[in-house]
C-alpha cells in the first residue's frame, strides 16, 4: 500500500499514552507527606532551600529587551517592548504607565487550561503591576507606555514569581531605568514548617501559599 506523504508516519515502535501517565502525574498515594522526619522534601531540599536557578537575558531577539529564567522544572520567559507613545486623552500624564500580561501556554501543564485559570492569568497581570511599578522610574517617560509580557512554558512551581524576576530582568535588559530590580518568592506554610520556593505538586498538596516580590529602595 503507498504511503500517504501529506501524513506524518509514526515511528515502527509506538505507545500508548496512558503509559507515560505515571511520569506526568503526581502519586499522592506513595507521597502522603510533604516534609518526612528528618526535614526533608520529596525532592530532597530542606524547608529553606531554594532549586537551582538558570537566568538568560537578550532571548526575544525583536523585543527591546528580554529574559529567561529555569527554577527547577519552571520554565519563563518575557519581553519587553518600549517605550512608545500613549495614545490618551488624557494629555496631563506626567508618569509612564505599565502594562503586564501573563499567559500560560496551553502545554505548561499536564491539567488543560480552563475558565478559573484564564482567570488566574488576569489577576496575575494585574499583580504584576501593582509589584513592578515601585521599581520603574516612570518620571522619565511621561505620556508612554512600556509593555511586558510573560508566558509561563512550563509549570513546576512558584511559577508567578519567577515571572516577577523574569520581568525585572527583561525591564533592565531593555535600559528602563529602574529604582531597583524586583525578586520573586514563594513561601508556603505546611504545619510548622515555612517552606520556601514550593514545587507544583507541594502547591497542590498544601492550600496556604504566599507570593511577594523583594527590592531596595533607598
Amino acid at each position: 500500500m503507498p504511503q500517504d506523504s501529506r501524513r506524518n508516519c509514526h515511528t515502527d515502535e509506538s505507545y500508548h499514552p496512558d503509559r507515560f501517565l505515571s511520569i506526568c502525574k503526581f502519586n499522592t498515594q506513595n507521597n502522603t507527606t510533604v516534609i518526612n522526619d528528618n526535614g526533608l522534601r520529596i525532592d530532597g531540599r530542606s524547608s529553606s532551600d531554594s532549586r537551582p536557578i538558570f537566568l538568560e537575558t537578550g532571548f526575544v531577539t525583536r523585543s527591546k529587551g528580554s529574559s529567561y529564567i529555569e527554577i527547577g522544572n519552571t520554565k519563563v520567559i518575557c519581553a519587553c517592548y518600549g517605550p512608545k507613545q500613549l495614545q490618551s486623552k488624557d494629555t496631563g500624564l506626567r508618569k509612564g504607565v505599565l502594562s503586564c500580561e501573563l499567559k500560560y501556554a496551553s502545554f505548561a501543564s499536564a491539567v488543560h487550561k480552563t475558565d478559573q485559570a484564564n482567570m488566574l492569568e488576569k489577576e496575575y497581570s494585574v499583580l504584576m503591576v501593582d509589584a513592578l511599578s515601585p521599581c520603574i522610574i516612570l518620571d522619565r517617560f511621561p505620556k508612554a507606555q512600556v509593555d511586558i509580557f510573560v508566558t509561563i512554558l512550563e509549570d513546576g512551581g512558584s511559577a508567578f514569581p519567577a515571572a516577577i524576576t523574569a520581568a525585572s530582568l527583561a525591564l533592565a535588559d531593555a535600559g528602563i531605568e529602574l529604582y531597583s530590580l524586583a525578586i520573586g518568592a514563594s513561601l508556603q506554610q505546611h504545619k510548622e514548617w515555612a517552606l520556601v520556593d514550593p514545587t507544583h505538586e507541594e502547591e497542590n498538596m498544601v492550600k496556604f501559599k504566599l507570593h511577594f516580590a523583594q527590592y531596595h529602595l533607598s
